[in-house]
């Protein structure tokens, strides 16, 4: 990950907050990424082994090797402790299924996975898909929006909102067709909160952000 402070002049104390800040984000982040996929596992369970709808959802989400990894064993984890509860242990993808797909090759899964739902399924499975990847990634941009949010909080009075937003991005490496959405739409937040409406007086001090989770503001402002 890259240095987030390498062009901010941020206290000591300032630069732990803004690393536990980073811990939480990213457990946010995860956290949305497992009950989408979890999401996913559901929705097409029933025609596509649980594995292959993982391999789905991480490459149509552009997730990297560690980011697939992560949430793969994470949501396997989830999916492992409701099976034990139930007794109810999901179908595994069969041998010759794996032989297939490593065959086909990283670069031409999705060509692949399609080639399978046309095959197997039909129109409205690959549908569903792809409305499912949308709406991910609307959930995405909403957690990073509010993770940005939780920045501008935390570093009110030492960084202006636009940089607070900026070193979130930055920190998270965000992909820069996300980070320019996001950037927007957590200033346009913030615009709602602090731009004078027509006929009113003197706007809000500027410089501190919504609160968004203030229980995870208030530990890390104590830690």
């Amino acid at each position: 990950m890259k240095n987030p402070f390498s062009s901010r002049d941020l206290p000591e104390a300032s630069r732990r907050r803004v690393e536990l800040a980073i811990a939480v984000a990213q457990e946010r982040l995860l956290a949305t990424h497992v009950d989408h996929a979890l999401n996913l596992i559901q929705l097409v369970g029933d025609q596509v082994p649980f594995e292959n709808a993982l391999a789905i959802y991480t490459r149509l989400l552009r997730l990297s090797d560690d980011e697939s990894r992560v949430i793969t064993t994470r949501a396997l984890a989830i999916l492992g402790e409701r099976a034990a509860k139930t007794e109810a242990w999901p179908e595994l993808i069969t041998q010759a299924e794996m032989e297939e797909a490593e065959e086909n090759g990283r670069r031409n899964f999705m060509k692949y996975v399609r080639q399978r739902l046309r095959g197997r399924v039909n129109d409205e499975l690959r549908r569903w898909v792809e409305l499912a990847a949308a709406r991910t990634e609307i959930a995405i941009l909403d957690t990073h929006v509010e993770n940005a949010l939780n920045f501008v909080d935390l570093l009110d009075g030492e960084l202006s909102m636009q940089e607070a937003v900026e070193l979130y991005l930055e920190a998270l490496e965000v992909r820069e067709s996300l980070a320019e959405v996001a950037y927007y739409t957590a200033l346009t937040k913030l615009s709602d909160q602090y731009l004078p409406k027509p006929g009113a007086g003197a706007a809000p001090r500027p410089g501190a952000g919504t609160a968004p989770p203030e229980a995870d503001v208030a530990a890390i402002r104590a830690s």
